[in-house]
C-alpha cells in the first residue's frame, strides 16, 4: 500500500469514528431487535445518514434499550426471543408512539413472514432482511419524529450537513474543512450560543479513549476555524470555561 493510500485509509477510518461519535450523541436513534446480528454493517451504513443503531438480540433487551435511548424508530423481528414480539410492540407503544417496522424474512406475503401480528399490534411498515440501509432510510423519513434535524445543523448563516460532509455560509458551500475543524464547528454549533468546555471538545475531536492533546492544540484548530469563517461568526474563548460560537 502506498503512503497516499495509507493516508486516505486512515482518513476514512477517522471519519467513520467521528460519525459514530456524532450520531451517538446527537443523531437519530434506531433500535433493532433481531437475534441475527449483522456484525455492525447496518450501523456503519446508517451512521453516515446521522442515525445511531442499537442492535439487541431479544425483546427483553429491547425493552431496556427502548427506555434508555428513546429511539425514533424500532425494527423488530417476529422470532426475536423473550416476550412475544407483538407483545413487545404493544408495550413500547404504551410509552409513546415510536415508529415500528417489522422485519420480514424475504418472502412477499407479510402474513407468511410472521409479521401479521406485528402489524396488528401497531407496526407501520415492513422491511425485508437483510436490512438495506437505503430502504430503511426511506421508511424512516416517514417516521413521526423528524430525522432531518439530526443530519443538519443551522446557526445563523452557517449550515453544517454531516451526511454530505459540507458547510455552507449564506447558502454557498465553502471549501471542505479538515476533519478536526469540521468536528470543532459541529460541537460549537450544537451548543451555540452556549459554551463548550475543553474536555467536551476533546471528546468531540479525539474521543474519550487514549491520549488526548492539550489546550494549545485546541486553540490552534480554533484559530484556523476562525480564519475560515471570516466575519460571519466568531469563536470566543471564555477564560476558565471553554469556547462559544456567536454569529452577527
Amino acid at each position: 500500500m502506498s503512503t497516499r493510500d495509507g493516508r486516505r485509509d486512515a482518513r476514512r477510518q477517522s471519519v467513520r469514528a467521528y460519525l459514530h461519535r456524532w450520531v451517538e450523541s446527537a443523531g437519530a436513534h434506531l433500535l433493532v431487535v433481531d437475534p441475527k446480528d449483522d456484525g455492525g454493517a447496518l450501523a456503519e451504513a446508517m451512521a453516515g445518514r446521522g442515525v445511531h443503531v442499537t442492535w439487541v438480540g431479544s425483546t427483553l433487551d429491547g425493552l431496556v434499550e427502548f427506555g434508555r435511548t428513546d429511539p425514533h424508530a424500532v425494527v423488530v423481528a417476529p422470532e426475536a426471543p423473550g416476550i412475544p414480539a407483538e407483545e413487545f410492540v404493544g408495550v413500547i407503544r404504551q410509552h409513546g408512539s415510536p415508529y415500528v417496522i417489522a422485519g420480514a424474512c424475504g418472502v412477499e406475503d407479510p402474513g407468511a413472514a410472521g409479521v401479521g401480528p406485528l402489524m396488528l399490534a401497531g407496526a407501520s411498515a415492513v422491511v425485508v432482511r437483510p436490512y438495506a440501509p437505503q430502504h430503511l432510510w426511506e421508511l424512516l423519513t416517514h417516521a413521526p419524529r423528524s430525522l432531518a434535524e439530526h443530519a443538519r445543523l443551522e446557526v445563523g448563516p452557517i449550515t453544517l450537513d454531516a451526511t454530505a460532509y459540507s458547510v455552507r455560509v449564506n447558502g454557498e458551500r465553502i471549501a471542505d474543512l479538515p476533519l478536526k475543524e469540521f468536528e470543532l464547528l459541529r460541537a460549537l454549533m450544537l451548543a451555540a450560543p452556549g459554551v463548550v468546555t475543553d474536555d467536551e471538545l476533546r471528546d468531540a475531536l479525539w474521543g474519550s479513549d487514549g491520549r488526548r492533546p492539550g489546550g494549545n492544540t485546541i486553540a490552534m484548530h480554533v484559530t484556523r476555524l476562525r480564519a475560515r469563517l471570516g466575519v460571519v461568526a466568531d469563536v470566543r474563548r471564555i477564560r476558565g470555561r471553554g469556547y462559544s460560537l456567536t454569529v452577527g
